[in-house]
């Protein structure tokens, strides 16, 4: 988990449910949505792109939370770049181009990006190699994924963050202080938790809506030691 050093407080509001608050307070209109559109439980992930402990949530939600909940979930991804990360807000703004472009451009843009984050900051004196590589990488998403090409290089070159920056104050709102902060239906779960923490939630919040969870998994069989 990486913190924000911008700021560090709690809150509480006992007059209603905190978790229905918390989501009425996250804007999700227009985000890229991974999983069942219609479904009754949501992630919301605020998510740094250079953050190596969001590498690790990243690969847990998209490896094994969704294809073990399907069609019960959906996940959405909110920014909230650091700023001790130097492309960070580079690759968030990339990855909003990608987005109002298609969704699936958008989602091979984060699981490449957090996949590859060693490579992409490769010299850390030279961040502008990193933006470098970043639009490569973008303009070839979008290629493949049938983006406008002129309307995504204008994009990426005019860098817009007013939907980046609208992301930062929601999260700073709600309480998020470090990356990954997840909300599962408004329930907090803060840093690169464990999976069973985030399964869980997830069941909880699943009942609660009506719905049954998956069965557990098997654990891995294995075979007995030999004598």
């Amino acid at each position: 988990m990486e913190r924000n050093p911008r700021r560090w407080s709690s809150w509480f509001d006992l007059t209603e449910d905190p978790y229905a608050a918390t989501v009425k307070k996250i804007d999700v209109t227009g985000r890229p949505v991974r999983g069942n559109p219609n479904a009754k439980v949501t992630i919301i992930n605020y998510d740094d792109f250079e953050c190596p402990f969001c590498a690790r949530m990243h690969s847990t939600l998209m490896t094994e939370i969704l294809p073990e909940y399907g069609d019960r979930i959906k996940i959405i991804y909110k920014d909230y770049p650091l700023a001790m990360h130097p492309w960070a807000k580079r690759a968030a703004n990339n990855a909003n181009c990608l987005a109002q472009e298609g969704g699936t451009g958008y989602w091979e843009f984060a699981d490449y990006v957090h996949a590859n984050q060693r490579a992409i900051s490769g010299n850390q004196k030279d961040v502008q190699n990193s933006f470098n590589e970043l639009d490569h990488i973008t303009l070839d998403i979008g290629k493949k994924h049938g983006a406008d090409a002129t309307r995504l290089q204008a994009c990426i070159k005019s860098q817009p963050d007013a939907a980046m920056k609208a992301s930062i104050s929601e999260g700073d709102s709600i309480g998020v202080n470090a990356t990954p902060t997840v909300f599962v239906n408004g329930e907090r779960l803060e840093g690169a938790v464990d999976i069973e923490e985030v399964r869980a939630a997830l069941n909880q919040r699943l009942l609660e809506a009506g719905v049954q969870p998956p069965p557990p998994s098997s654990p891995p069989h294995q075979a007995p030691a030999s004598k």
